[in-house]
């Protein structure tokens, strides 16, 4: 028998949420308070009224939704409650005595939908009704949460997207929740549509850009009668204009896109909007240190972030979630960003660009230092989280201030080297060069970093005439960092010309401005250069002694990176030394760094010092493999192999081809060349192969504190769970759950379980 209820017939398919909805059935066996918050359109309504539907049994005595959308004045509140429970008003007694003394034994489940707008008066009359109806039970949508005690708070995710890469193959893309509702909406106006291969990238490319979020998916879906998927892609350059036209019976704001954001702007405080529209000045987030820098008006100070920016978190306009070192991070979905940004008032956003661009110029100076210190992976991965703010300033400064612009690219080099971005690096230091700035300093390292970048291309004559325009800098700056970087450069130069003699000299005098320099890095890599040349004139032991010191100097200086470098070369001098045992340790031992920081320049350049090593003891097999790894792992970079180790690397090709008869040369050759980066470092170190994850992609790293969610999860516990277990916030264990799912590619908790099992073991 049907519960008693006024829950509305569904008029159209309910998609996807499977997970969702059996997480928040369990949540109901614990917690008499849920509240599902998000955005506009993230489809708290649908999603709770599905929720009601499926767990209606569990209440026999009624289901009731209250749409509080048509309440604007609070003191309505309690008398619209109490009308959809048939309690009437009495003499003596107030409206809310007589819902109270309604529902004080009866099983109960009330739906109160759209709170946001009269958050504190929901907030008293439901913590009044669980106190005084304890078999109550409150399912709450609102993009605020109520604060209750007990509350649990379940911020309602966007639907799946689509991984980038499968736009082209439709049976991939229907696994989709994103993709299913906008292909299921548009066949109202299209029936008989089906996915194919010239139709399928748009329609990825619209849910992407889109964001999942339900409202907008089916209001470009709904476009798919008077538009082809191409056109829809095209104009949702101006989401707002072209997402109207939703149902006529739907609420004002579920019509467009634009109402469900105005809705939420409007309930803003003054200072709560205008921190919104300084924020969205933002690239792909922030955190909270570059949110201080970013605000300032009359009305916000840099001390007033924190308590606003919590207040727009939960306000669902903002979320927070874990980013690299531990930081929170912020971000705003791309469409409450477009909205806030349309707000900003443009004789401001000079002014918070400024703010934005100095912010991450002082972020730059500080990482670039950090790259070669003890926290440099996280360092390198806030970077990588910071690129979209990085370039959003280097673009804005080549324009209003080129001299912050050149400063800007100048401590941008070391990142650029270690991420593998060459071509990315020289477009930049190009366009800076060009804009006339001309403060010595930065400028020489500007010429220098683009030097830099051109030699790892191969680019030897660019190079060098960027090495000598640093350089004739840097001289009249005295002993400096970028005299040493300009010395050093034009002996590297030298080096690949063939020119020992003149490489020698020059780093010779490199060693001696970096002992002036008392900083042991630079120390270290003077002695590195000095080894090489010693390597090559055949003074084994001496090369040896001054790598073994280079060695020391980045180990002391925390450099993890360089370190790797560093072993690479000491092994290829270890092998000529006949001391395979030494050799062999210190390349395995460069692989697992460098492949630590994806690395594939150095992975595999340290992949081929290793077929050196394996075709001196005979093996020319595993040799042509590891050079087959090194090849393809090297290509997409478009790095170029240094000539004085190109002619080691070819002889060492032809020598172990003809070694081998020719088919088993080309099937070694063939397995290398098939290598991903870690099946390649697993191969290198004789390692077992990895068992393949629930979705066949295991190679992407989680943190410790995902792999411990991940642990939890399959033990089955649901997120709340384990944020009580972990001690954290409900949000940030979902937001962990999310970035588990997205960095391996899995859709369920019970993909992840699996996974978790395989990789992790136990907890």
């Amino acid at each position: 028998m049907t519960s008693p209820n006024n829950l509305p017939a569904e008029v159209s398919s309910f998609v996807g949420r499977e997970q969702q909805l059996a997480e928040l059935r369990r949540l109901l066996h614990r917690s008499r308070l849920i509240t599902l918050t998000g955005p506009g359109g993230a489809g708290k309504t649908r999603l709770a009224l599905r929720l009601a539907g499926e767990v209606m049994d569990h209440y026999p005595d009624g289901v009731r939704l209250v749409e509080l959308a048509p309440v604007t004045d609070s003191r309505l509140l309690e008398q619209t409650v109490a009308t959809a429970f048939g309690a009437r008003e009495q003499r003596r007694h107030t409206i809310v005595e007589v819902l109270l003394q309604t529902l004080a034994t009866s099983r109960t489940l009330l739906v109160l939908d759209g709170c946001e707008h009269l958050v504190e008066s929901c907030a008293d009359l439901v913590g009044r009704m669980l106190q005084a109806c304890p078999r109550l039970t409150v399912i709450v949508t609102s993009r605020e949460p109520l604060g209750l005690t007990g509350e649990v708070i379940w911020r309602t995710p966007s639907l799946t997207v689509p991984p980038a890469g499968d736009g082209d193959r439709p049976e991939l893309l229907m696994q989709s929740e994103a993709v299913r509702l906008f292909v299921e909406r548009a066949r109202l106006s299209r029936p008989g549509l089906e996915l194919d291969s010239s139709s399928s990238p748009a329609v990825a490319q619209i849910c992407a850009r889109l964001e999942g979020i339900p409202l907008a998916i089916e209001l470009a879906a709904g476009l798919a009668r008077v538009l082809t998927f191409e056109d829809i892609l095209v104009r949702l350059r101006d989401r707002f204009r072209l997402l109207t036209g939703g149902s006529r019976t739907a609420l004002p704001r579920h019509q467009t896109l634009r109402a469900a954001v105005d809705w939420s702007y409007g309930l803003l405080s003054p200072v709560e909007k205008q921190l919104l529209m300084e924020l969205s000045v933002f690239a792909g987030g922030f955190d909270l240190t570059a949110a201080e820098a970013v605000a300032g008006s009359d009305s916000v100070e840099a001390s007033d972030v924190l308590p606003l920016l919590s207040r727009l978190v939960d306000k669902s306009l903002v979320v927070a979630e874990p980013g690299a070192a531990q930081q929170t991070r912020y971000r705003m979905l791309d469409t409450i960003r477009e909205y806030s940004y349309e707000k900003l008032h443009e004789g401001d956003e000079g002014e918070i660009r400024r703010r934005h661009s100095h912010h991450f110029l002082d972020f730059c100076k500080r990482g670039h230092a950090e790259l070669r210190a003890r926290n440099q992976l996280d360092w390198l991965n806030r970077f990588t989280e910071e690129e979209g703010n990085i370039r959003l300033a280097m673009e804005w400064s080549l324009v209003e201030e080129p001299e912050v612009a050149l400063r800007l690219v100048g401590t941008m080099d070391r990142y650029w080297v270690m991420r593998g971005h060459l071509a990315e690096a020289i477009d930049w230091l190009d366009r800076a060069l060009e804009t006339g700035a001309s403060n010595p300093e930065p400028k020489a390292d500007a010429f220098l970093a683009r030097s830099r970048m051109r030699w790892i291309q191969g680019d030897y004559d660019g190079s060098g005439r960027d090495a000598e325009s640093g350089a004739q800098i840097a001289e009249t700056l005295g002993p400096s960092v970028a005299l040493f970087s300009a010395t050093t450069l034009r002996g590297v130069l030298s080096t690949g010309r063939g020119d020992w003699n003149t490489a020698a000299r020059l780093h010779e005098t490199a060693f001696q401005i970096a002992w002036q320099l008392r900083d042991p890095w630079w120390v270290g890599s003077s002695l590195n250069n000095l080894g090489l040349i010693a390597l090559e004139r055949g003074d084994y032991e001496v090369a040896r002694s001054r790598l073994e010191q280079a060695l020391d100097g980045f180990r002391q200086a925390g450099d993890r990176f360089t370190t790797a470098l560093c072993q690479d070369s000491l092994a290829r001098i270890y092998i000529k030394l006949q001391n395979e045992e030494a050799a062999r340790r210190c390349f395995q031992e460069a692989l697992v760094v460098s492949a630590q920081f994806r690395d594939a320049v150095n992975v595999s350049v340290e992949l081929e010092g290793l077929a050196e090593m394996e075709l001196a003891v005979n093996k020319p097999e595993r040799a042509l493999t590891l050079l087959g790894a090194a090849k393809v792992l090297r290509a997409p970079t478009g790095a170029e192999l240094q000539p004085e180790w190109k002619t080691d690397v070819d002889a060492g090709l032809a020598a172990a081809r003809s070694k081998l008869p020719r088919a088993v040369a080309d099937a070694a050759w063939k397995k290398g060349s098939s290598m991903t980066m870690d099946e390649a470092l697993r191969f290198a170190t004789g390692a077992p192969p990895a068992k393949p994850a629930a979705d066949g992609n295991g190679d992407l790293p989680l943190t410790a504190r995902e792999k411990q969610v991940a642990l939890l999860i399959a033990e089955g516990m649901t997120n709340p769970e384990i944020a009580a277990r972990l001690r954290m916030a409900d949000r940030t264990a979902d937001a962990h759950v999310e970035h588990i799912r997205n960095k391996l590619g899995l859709r369920t908790r019970s993909q992840i379980a699996v996974w978790a099992h395989e990789r992790l073991g136990t907890a």
